[in-house]
């Protein structure tokens, strides 16, 4: 029951399903950060227990809090690959793309075959998004679910993208797949809970969902 990495991976799955949508963000979110926060307590020095806080933080819309976490795991462990990856999502989600790419870049050259690729390859194409980079973000969100076939994230960023492209058979058909996974996907979840933290950028990400069919 003090096993520190253990709580916070508890953590971690609660927050997962907050950002998969298989759970309600209200509902699991401050239990998510509680447990991220005691087995920090428990060990201060476990790349995991920062990497689990910042995750939670990430998902819950705050950026800053998200980024310092995340950067202390990766002090305390420089070649920790998932924490470079999550740390390129928040910094993705922040809106700060070039500096999300670095590190989702850094994770695929430390760890290459690893089973977070799929993830890397769809927080690069999340970053170039921030980036304004639409084509590119087609093509990496393309790569991540050609790699993970039920990667509900990767499906639903596709189809925003794809949307945004002009590409409207590949939105149609990704939101399809998104919908598949994730039932409970509208607009309004889009604005209450998606990960994306400035106003302006979930509004594109949404308009490119409204492109492909989603109400």
């Amino acid at each position: 029951p003090e096993y520190a990495r253990a709580i916070g991976l508890l953590g971690w799955l609660y927050a997962a399903r907050a950002h998969l949508g298989v759970a309600e963000p209200s509902e699991v979110l401050d239990g998510a950060l509680s447990l991220g926060q005691r087995a920090l307590d428990q060990d201060n020095d476990d790349p995991w227990a920062h990497l689990v806080l910042g995750y939670v933080h990430m998902v819950a819309r705050r950026p800053k809090p998200a980024r310092e976490a995340l950067t202390e795991a990766i002090e305390r462990n420089p070649s920790f690959a998932m924490a470079h990856m999550i740390l390129g999502s928040s910094y993705g989600y922040a809106g700060m793309g070039a500096e999300g790419a670095r590190h989702a870049e850094l994770a695929m050259r430390l760890s290459p075959r690893d089973t977070i690729q799929a993830a890397v390859l769809s927080t690069i194409g999340t970053c170039h998004f921030a980036a304004g980079r639409i084509a590119e973000a087609v093509e990496f969100q393309h790569r991540a679910v050609q790699l993970r076939r039920n990667f509900g994230t990767a499906w639903r960023s596709l189809a925003a993208v794809a949307g945004l492209s002009g590409d409207l058979a590949l939105a149609a058909s990704a939101l399809a797949e998104a919908l598949r996974i994730q039932p409970n996907l509208t607009l309004d979840w889009i604005e209450r809970y998606h990960p994306i933290a400035p106003a302006e950028l979930r509004a594109l990400y949404a308009e490119g969902l409204r492109r492909a069919g989603l109400s």
